[in-house]
């Protein structure tokens, strides 16, 4: 994380520093904080009388996320605790309440005693996001978003990091399957999603998991938001069906659900999305993006490997063994 002195904040940020002064939030220190995958800028600004707030800056082509970031927050914030807005300017600047340094993933990382509360009161919050009604902000997933990604990760980890094309009849192998799939799991029942439902979007703030970036959020399949929980990358270091079986378990029986049938439900999402993982991941790999990812790839294909199930996924789980057997 980038630290700087005040100054260069009024340089880099000047439409930030004039909210923070004319809010009275005017910063002694900044750091700025890793970025996401769009333009956003955040920074946490030390303030005189201790503590810290966040400053977000929305460039102009990120306006439309602004947008749907408010629109989310003002439907959310009576029942998910998200971050409180104390200053905006409506040209892309914010001062947001800072939930700390610590996130979800870390706390479960770092503290594996407490992994069973945190994973239940993680999935509470999933629970209160699917009983919550679509404010109507996103198109919610079908069928040929779900495609769409299957699709990328297709190109990324034959074409790109692998470097060796899947030939016509192992394409169209690939393609029914994942139509398939994308099909099924587009007619299971449908709930609000958080979208990006995982442990570098949601932080332990005393008893509470706050939220962020729900900008996103959309009806799905009523397993998304848990299976993003359960095993997405920050997870695969530590996470045991039997530790995601518990939470699940729990999870149905609140929601009056069927365990097994929603346990079936959650592998057949967690199948797709761990594919399209692979896929951003050896994208990543191909772009030369550092080891990190280099170790989370294999650990990605071993969770597609072990979902598959050669009943239901036509001829794709002997095409995946003989392709990417031996790198999982």
């Amino acid at each position: 994380m980038q630290e700087f002195s005040v100054d260069p904040l009024t340089a880099e940020f000047p439409g930030l520093a004039q909210l923070a002064r004319r809010s009275r939030y005017e910063a002694v220190s900044v750091e700025l904080l890793p970025g996401d995958v769009g333009r956003r800028r955040y920074l946490r600004l030390g303030l005189s009388g201790g503590g810290c707030v966040l400053g977000a800056v929305y460039p102009p082509e990120e306006e439309d996320s602004r947008r749907r970031w408010l629109a989310a927050r003002a439907h959310l914030r009576s029942r998910v605790r998200v971050p409180a807005l104390y200053a905006e300017d409506g040209a892309g600047n914010q001062i947001l309440e800072d939930f700390g340094p610590e996130d979800l993933a870390s706390r479960l990382a770092s503290k594996p005693a407490d992994r069973s509360i945190w994973l239940a009161r993680a999935a509470d919050v999933a629970e209160t996001f699917a009983e919550i009604p679509d404010p109507g902000i996103n198109a919610a997933f079908d069928r040929d978003f779900f495609f769409r990604e299957m699709d990328l990760a297709r190109e990324a980890v034959f074409d790109l990091w692998l470097g060796e094309s899947l030939d016509p009849d192992e394409k169209t192998t690939h393609d029914e399957w994942a139509a398939s799939l994308a099909l099924e799991i587009e007619r299971h029942p449908r709930v609000l999603c958080h979208r990006d439902f995982h442990g570098n979007n949601l932080f332990p703030v005393g008893d509470e998991v706050a939220a962020i970036d729900f900008q996103d959020l959309r009806p799905g399949p009523d397993a998304y938001d848990l299976a993003s929980l359960l095993w997405e990358r920050t997870t695969l270091e530590w996470m045991t069906e039997e530790t995601g079986a518990a939470v699940v378990a729990r999870f149905a029986e609140r929601r009056g659900l069927d365990a097994a049938e929603f346990t079936r439900r959650l592998d057949r999402v967690l199948l797709q999305r761990a594919w399209k993982v692979c896929g951003t991941f050896a994208r990543a790999v191909s772009q030369g993006k550092g080891p990190v990812y280099r170790w989370y790839l294999p650990r990605e294909l071993a969770l597609v490997r072990r979902l598959l199930d050669r009943d239901r996924d036509g001829s794709f789980p002997e095409l995946f063994e003989s392709r990417l057997g031996s790198l999982c």
